[in-house]
Order: C-alpha cells, then structure tokens, then sequence
C-alpha cells in the first residue's frame, strides 16, 4: 500500500490534510519517529505528535504538529497532519491496514508463484527470500520434508536435523518442553519455538490439509532481524503450503501404521520401554535386517515414502519402509540381504540409489544401532569404493569404527612398520610392492586370485611377495603378522579417506 491509498483510507476515520504526496513506495511498517532519528526507511511510515527539535523529516509521515513543519523541507516526502486528539486511534488504524493488505497481497502472491512451480520445494524457496529467513517444513513425527536451499539455514540444531532427515527423540523431547509449544492451541495462530541451545530465533505454524494437521512450517531467523508481519505471513504461507501437499504433493499425506510409527521412533533413538504399550504387541521375524538406501544422483526422482513401500513390499514380503526426502530405511527379515540386489534395482537409475547393510539381530528394541550400523556402512563404503552399490557392516565397520577413534587420536602409530618401509620403497623405486601386499591380503592370501587382479602372472605375484619379505623381515605365512596388516591397511584407509586403490597404486 502507498501513501496516497493509505491517505484515502484514513479519511474515512478522521480528518486528514495532505501537505505533500511524492512517494510512491511500498509502506510495510508503521512505527513512531524517534525525535533524535536523522536517518529513515523510505518503506516505513512514521507518525509523530511532537516535531520540536526535529531536523529532517522522513521520507512518508503522518503529524499533529503542522505548525513546526516550516523550515523542514517537504521535498520528495509524503506529509499528512491529523489532530492530535486522534492520534492513537489513527496510527492504531494504519497499523491495521498495513498488515491487512500486506496478508491480501501476500496470499495472491505465494498461490501466483504456486501455480507457475507446482512444487512444495520451490515455493518453500522462493517463500524464504519473501522472509529474508529459512524455512523448515516438517511433519507431525518431526521428519525433514522440505527446507529452503537459496537461503539456506544457519542454525546449527536444524542443519544436522535437515542432513540426517529427521530430529533426534532427544530434540523432539526439548521442543515438546517449550512453555510456548505446551501452551499452543490447535489453531494457525504462529508461536515462537526459540531455545536456549540456539543463538537464532524460530518461529513455527500448523500446516492443516482439509482440517487434518500434518505438520509444521518452521521460520528460522538467519543474520536479518524479523519484521513485524513475517507472523503474519508464516500463518499465510502455512495455508497456501497446506493447498500445495493437497494439489501437488499428495504422497505427504501418506497414513502411516502402527509399524511404521513404532519403527520410527526407534530409529530416533526413542526408548523402547516409553513408547505406547499398544505397540507391545506388534511381532517381528526372528532375524531382521536393515537396508539404508540413499540417493547420490538425481535426488528430486526419489520415490516418495508410499510409492517405495508398494514396491519394496513386493519384493520383500512383510518388510517396513521408513521414507525420507533422499533416503528410505528397509527393515525386514535377514533373507533381506539375498535380494537386495533387487531391491537396488527397484530405484530409479538416475538417482543413482547406493545401500548399506546392517547386521542381523533380534531385539527390535536394538533398531537404532542397526540403522547406525547400516548408515555407516553406507558411508565408508562411498568413501572407500564409490564405484560398488552395495555396502555391509560386516565388510566395513572395522572402518567406520577406525574412523570414530581417529577423530580422538592420531592411528598412524598403529600402522605396522612394513607399510611405510614399503611406500617409501616404491616410491624411490617406481614399484608396487605396497598395492601388491594389500591386494594379496584382500584376496585371503590367494597368489592365484591376486595375480587375476593385477594382471600379473603368478610366478611375479610370488617373487614380489617374496621381495616384501625380505625388506620388512616379515613373515607373510604367520597369520598374526597377516592380520597385523590386514588391520593396518584398514587404519591406513581411514587415515587417507580420500585415497582410493587402482593399478597405478595408492593415489590422491
């Protein structure tokens, strides 16, 4: 709303006298002139009752002062004066009208750019440069669903939440004990949800889609202070966000079981002992399995929680899907393992979907550690051999566990000495003796099998371990000394986590 339109309004109300109409711009904020203000924003409408002592006008005001006016230049500014017995009562009114048609005009705007995106993470972007903020769309489980990416979030809380998909049952808990969220009703009405383990303040509306809740739109204050209508606009976008999960993103709304909820919340880290008793009586195979599946290439083709549980049902009878925004948890029974080639296969090729597997156990109150077990199984197995699709904790948590301690401590003392001996070697000699060792250790200490692999003739494979022995005074037949290395390539793996194996030898 500019001057003029704001003028017209409030004749309505009272007597109004325009002493100059020169601005054109947009009024988002009504606030009181601060006597000793010398500067002003040309998008704030100023109001003061009192002009002695005051220097410069602002660039649009409204007055009761007319008579110290003279001297104060009117040049390129928009004046009103009013009396002064009406001064509350107008500055109250344009208040109003300012948030008014700046939620009118917001709610056109946000279904405009609705319907040229079509998309729940587009308009969540283009929504946060509105707010000058991050937002942070969650469901009622506190499950990442969508977040801005061009003003990304700063917090460093709600960061790990957006990277892992979900909020830790500990965070959960500390939300749920905030005066603010205790106190809240049902309605759209904005709360403030700030905590004292963040320096930035939060802002958090219901998301409703035909009066059922599913969820909540979070405003996460970035380096910009908020304005006074971003409440308003939160409970707008809200609304408009709850139309886009019907219109566009209907699998949101998936209706979840007992299973799913109960799983969920074990893989958050929930004690399984606090949970509902109803979920007591819930059964699971004797031996289970857990599949982590994430996408590495085209995340925004990921199958949507209800489309991967209909296939992945298919081929695995009986299993429990756990989606997310790029990822999915699979839990099922420890046959899992023997189609999980399948289960890739099921993944659009385009997302380029790897899977790490957990260990088989029994207590499903163990869930979490399995998932943990399949995630970092997942990890180093990206790490360590990019080009396989397939990952177990069986084959690579020795590495995952390496690297945990290698965060704590310094590993290269646990190497065995021929490692070093053998890459200063090489180096200076232009050999591969060190590819050689580890291959040979990799292959179970097979010269047939690791001669196949390098390419090499088996009667070279033997003369070069034969080499090795010689300038380490190792003895390769020991299998004390055997497992000494096959440990030590694992720490040197770690340490070097962005080395790989090849031909040519350990490089960068």
């Amino acid at each position: 709303m500019i001057f003029s339109e704001l003028a017209e309004h409030l004749k309505a109300l009272t007597t109004i006298e325009i002493l100059a109409d020169n601005t054109v711009s947009d009024i988002t904020e009504v606030r009181f002139m601060d006597l000793r203000q010398t500067e002003f924003s040309s998008s704030i409408l100023y109001f003061s009752n009192n002009l002695n002592g005051v220097t410069a006008l602002p660039p649009q005001c409204i007055i009761t002062d007319a008579e110290n006016i003279e001297g104060l230049s009117t040049s390129g500014r928009s004046i009103a004066v009013i009396p002064e017995v009406d001064f509350g009562f107008i500055f109250n009114s344009a208040f109003q009208l300012i948030i008014d048609s700046h939620k009118d005009g917001y709610y056109e705007s946000m279904m405009r750019t609705l319907d040229l995106v079509r998309n729940v993470d587009a308009l969540i972007d283009i929504a946060s440069q509105s707010f000058g903020a991050s937002l942070v769309f969650i469901d009622r489980d506190f499950r990442i669903l969508s977040y801005s990416t061009q003003i990304p979030v700063t917090d460093e809380l709600w960061k790990h939440n957006i990277e892992q998909g979900y909020c830790d049952y500990e965070f959960i808990k500390a939300v749920r004990s905030l005066k603010s969220v205790q106190m809240a009703d049902s309605t759209m009405m904005p709360i403030e949800v700030s905590c004292t383990s963040s320096p930035f303040q939060k802002f958090s509306c219901r998301v409703y889609c035909r009066d059922i809740w599913i969820g909540f739109l979070i405003v996460i204050e970035g380096y910009d202070s908020y304005r006074v209508e971003h409440v308003d606009m939160l409970r707008v976008l809200s609304g408009v966000l709850g139309y886009a999960v019907m219109k566009y993103e209907p699998s949101y709304l998936y209706m979840t079981s007992d299973y799913h909820r109960f799983l969920y919340n074990l893989v958050i880290g929930a004690d399984a002992s606090a949970l509902p008793e109803a979920y007591m009586n819930l059964s699971f195979p004797s031996k289970m399995q857990v599949l982590y599946c994430r996408a590495t290439g085209n995340q925004s083709i990921f199958p949507q929680e209800g489309i991967l549980t209909e296939s992945m049902t298919t081929i695995l009878p009986g299993c429990h899907v756990i989606g997310r925004r790029r990822s999915a948890i699979i839990i099922g029974s420890q046959d899992i393992l023997q189609k999980v080639g399948l289960v890739l296969s099921a993944f659009p090729a385009e997302c380029i979907t790897k899977i790490g597997v957990s260990l088989p156990f029994s207590d499903i109150s163990t869930l979490k550690s399995h998932y943990d077990e399949a995630h970092d199984a997942l990890e180093m197995g990206i790490m360590l051999d990019p080009d396989l699709g397939i990952y177990t904790f069986e084959d690579y948590g020795i590495y995952a566990m390496f690297r945990t301690v290698s965060e704590r401590e310094d590993l290269s003392r646990y190497l065995h000495p021929a490692l070093p001996i053998l890459s200063d070697y090489d180096s200076n000699n232009g050999t591969q003796l060190e590819l050689t060792l580890y291959t040979y250790l990799k292959c179970a200490c097979s010269t047939t099998d690791t001669a196949d692999a390098l390419f090499l003739h088996r009667n070279s494979v033997i003369y070069r371990l034969h080499r090795i022995e010689d300038l380490c005074d190792i003895d390769l037949s020991d299998t004390d000394t055997g497992f000494r290395l096959r440990l030590s390539f694992a720490i040197s793996n770690v340490i070097n986590q962005r080395r790989t194996w090849s031909g040519k030898g350990l490089h960068s």
